[in-house]
């Protein structure tokens, strides 16, 4: 993910579609015009810089601007983007020891500038991405590699360092986030924090920038000369929206035409939304609820096995999402593949629970609060602001906890805020929470160094928790090593069973995902990783 790291798009204005006077094509109901789509975004990115995007701008801004080696359908089969051929032993693309992987890029793929796209910008962008003067959140798969070389414009070698099964969903595909940068553009500066790119950037997608209004939307027009051909809608707009009962009313009046990460907290009210559908479709995510095991009161399991049984959490996703969600299966979401579902996390169980915090030290007081020497148990649960789902889930946790004489406290941030870096007060990945609710992607691959792994912690990567453990950095290391799935599986096993049992976090539900698009939008065919990987192949049904 990595950093898929710790979310999407859609269609066209429900009245007064902006068509072009000769941009239709065929007559009739079912001609298909031009238009003009304007997508809820909860949360306005920092950079249009895909090297810094994380959460949901990485599955928009991504599949919009630019373009990746390979991307995964909708079935979560890799497809060739850029690159030709899907890499395999087959086709030579893979060697037999694993080691080097080729790839063959297509012909006539230019940048939005005219530039031709080569293999020299393959190289460039891994060597920007492994730059450590570049803020990344992740360099998760990268560091597997031990050099990229453009043997020709149309010919891209990655020698590995050791195998690692996981890299073709990760090397510039959307596993990882970073699709491919220009060099002719960049190559020139020492670090691409702070470049004019990160605002005006120039791509190889269907969509280029054309106008991003800070506070207020980011407008985006077909590219004409995208190599699978110019889109069939013109238009794109993302409108930061952060709150979701705004956007429920926004969606009513017409003023956004969808939303794609949508709150299933409203999904009966998108359901009576005129001229709109709502499509469900699994998505690689979870519901997370995760601790800081750094933090003081909660580095002792005991206490964190406590919090976990001591609620009902079946009954909080089902109130807090109305039923659109469920815990069963919820670690399916971020073990992918590799999940076991013989592997039990804690359930309900208030006396255990009690057992566990007194075993811990923190006995009940007179007035059935807990304390140790003195100092109350009260905790603070972090969330983001205008999620209706997170915010029921504090309240509820606040309530249930209550009775086990644990004070939790609310406290939201607003969405750049929750995600921001720790050196501009992020809660999350400056580690200043103690117990946080977030909605996170997954890679397609059951890897998850990226959120287990003692060295992904915060700035290095994307383990929130901050949770180490030896058996698991093993299994993890393990796995990637082999490209037998079998193995993988057992190694993954491993994983799970150390996760039930230290518990740094506990998935809440697997994504099911709540997209609200236009009923006359044609070719919307989300996958687990965006709903816009084919975003270049909509069109509206006049």
């Amino acid at each position: 993910m990595s950093p898929r790291h710790l979310r999407a798009l859609a269609p066209a204005l429900f009245a007064g579609f902006l068509t072009a006077c000769s941009g239709g094509s065929g007559s009739g109901a079912a001609a298909l015009q031009p238009a003009r789509l304007v997508i809820a975004q909860p949360q306005e990115p920092q950079s249009l810089d895909p090297l810094f995007l994380t959460g949901s701008n990485t599955a928009t801004i991504g599949p919009l601007i630019y373009s990746y080696l390979l991307t995964l359908d909708e079935g979560g089969r890799l497809q060739p983007d850029v690159a030709a051929a899907v890499p395999s032993v087959a086709n030579g693309g893979i060697s037999r020891d694993g080691l080097t992987i080729t790839y063959h890029l297509r012909p006539g793929v230019r940048w939005q500038d005219g530039a031709k796209l080569t293999a020299r910008d393959v190289a460039f962008t891994y060597a920007a991405i492994v730059n450590p003067a570049n803020n990344v959140p992740s360099r998760t798969g990268y560091d597997q590699i031990a050099r990229v070389d453009a043997l020709d414009d149309a010919t891209v070698r990655v020698r590995l360092r050791r195998r690692y099964a996981p890299i073709l969903s990760s090397f510039l595909a959307p596993d990882q986030n970073y699709p491919i940068l220009p060099s002719h553009l960049l190559a020139k500066y020492r670090d691409l924090n702070q470049v004019p790119f990160n605002r005006e950037p120039i791509g190889s997608g269907p969509y280029r920038a054309a106008e991003w209004v800070r506070g207020d939307h980011l407008r985006l027009v077909r590219n004409d000369t995208y190599y699978r051909g110019a889109p069939a809608i013109r238009e794109i707009e993302l409108t930061f929206v952060s709150d979701s009962n705004t956007i429920v009313n926004q969606l009513r009046t017409g003023e956004i035409t969808a939303d794609l990460v949508a709150d299933p907290a409203h999904l009966a009210e998108y359901g009576a939304i005129a001229r709109a559908r709502v499509v469900r479709a699994p998505l690689a995510g979870i519901g997370d609820l995760f601790f800081n095991v750094r933090d003081p009161d909660l580095a002792d399991v005991r206490v964190r096995r406590a919090l976990v049984e001591g609620v009902d959490l079946p009954s909080v996703v089902r109130n807090a999402t109305k039923g659109a969600q469920t815990t069963g299966g919820a670690q399916r979401g971020l073990f992918g593949w590799g999940y076991d579902p013989s592997i039990a996390m804690p359930r309900t169980n208030a006396a255990d629970a009690a057992r566990l915090l007194d075993a811990a030290g923190w006995h009940r007081r007179a007035d059935g609060t807990r304390a140790k020497g003195g100092r109350p148990l009260s905790l603070q649960f972090s969330f983001v602001t205008g999620n209706a789902s997170a915010s029921a889930i504090g309240i509820q946790l606040q309530q249930q906890l209550a009775a086990l004489g644990v004070q939790l406290l609310l406290r939201s941030y607003a969405p750049a805020q929750f995600r921001a870096p720790a050196g501009s007060g992020g809660p999350l990945f400056g580690g200043t929470f103690q117990i946080a609710f977030l909605e996170i992607y997954t890679p397609s691959d059951a890897d998850t160094q990226w959120y287990l792994g003692c060295a992904e912690s915060p700035p290095a990567g994307f383990n929130l928790s901050r949770f180490c453990d030896g058996a698991t950095d093993r299994a993890e290391t393990a796995g990637v090593a082999t490209y037998d799935i079998a193995a993988r599986r057992r190694y993954s096993a491993i994983v799970q069973r150390r996760v039930a049992e230290q518990l740094p976090f506990i998935a809440l539900w697997q994504q099911n995902a709540v997209y609200v698009v236009p009923a006359n939008l044609r070719g919307f065919r989300p996958a687990a990783q965006s709903a816009l990987w084919n975003v270049g192949a909509w069109s509206l049904e006049r």
